[in-house]
């Protein structure tokens, strides 16, 4: 959690606005501190209670109680590998965005250390959600079909999944080494995306077609024209 706080506190602080939604879990809450955006709200469909930190808002992912265009960043830390339809929540992060909005999305890698202790652990029962890890390339695909433009990204934390402190500081060379060596085996990874909204330029239909001469009458032919002056 320490790795992705720091990622993200590479990218809100860039991002400006009036409001900031959050979709995810009310533990991951703090992960959103670093940004500057002063109004917040968390949603999550089992919100309990009220938190200090940060403004709560129950309701389901993917038909969100926000008003179309209305969200200048909207953040999803893990929140589309735990949702049941990740598309669909995609969806409505494009609809209640302003455009410009931006969405910063992170998740675990499935090609990674990290992505088989996560895969285990759900395996195994320990991990209780209704989703599945997704690859970054995925949501890409997913981000440019509902007319998003990836402006950054990054696979980070390449230390294996030891929940040591001691150990982790010791295996802390991993980062510079992983980024030069193998930067595809991250543990997670960070999208930063953008809504873009092509304007359409009315075009006024045309009824009934209108004529390509004036006057009354057929224009004459070039080359009658041309046999009478040399009669002349």
């Amino acid at each position: 959690m320490s790795a992705e706080r720091e990622e993200l506190t590479n990218i809100l602080p860039r991002l400006y606005g009036y409001h900031l939604v959050y979709l995810g879990e009310p533990d991951l809450a703090s992960l959103v501190q670093s940004s500057l955006i002063s109004h917040r709200v968390l949603i999550n469909p089992h919100l309990m209670g009220q938190m200090s930190s940060i403004s709560g808002l129950t309701g389901a992912l993917e038909a969100l109680p926000i008003l179309s265009d209305s969200v200048d960043v909207v953040v999803l830390p893990h929140t589309l590998e735990q949702a049941t339809n990740p598309h669909e929540v995609l969806r409505e992060t494009h609809r209640i965005l302003i455009p410009e909005g931006h969405v910063v999305i992170t998740g675990f890698n499935p090609i990674s250390m990290w992505g088989t202790w996560y895969g285990f652990k759900h395996m195994l029962g320990r991990i209780h959600n209704q989703g599945k890890m997704l690859s970054p390339n995925r949501v890409r695909d997913w981000l440019k079909l509902l007319n998003f433009q990836i402006i950054g990204g990054r696979m980070f934390y390449f230390r294996p999944p030891i929940d040591n402190e001691r150990v982790n500081q010791k295996l802390k060379f991993m980062e510079k080494w992983g980024e030069h060596c193998w930067p595809i085996f991250g543990g997670a990874y960070s999208l930063l995306a953008v809504k873009r909204v092509i304007p359409l330029t009315p075009i006024r239909a045309k009824w009934r077609p209108e004529p390509i001469w004036q006057g009354s009458g057929l224009p004459k032919p070039t080359t009658t024209t041309l046999q009478n002056n040399k009669k002349q």
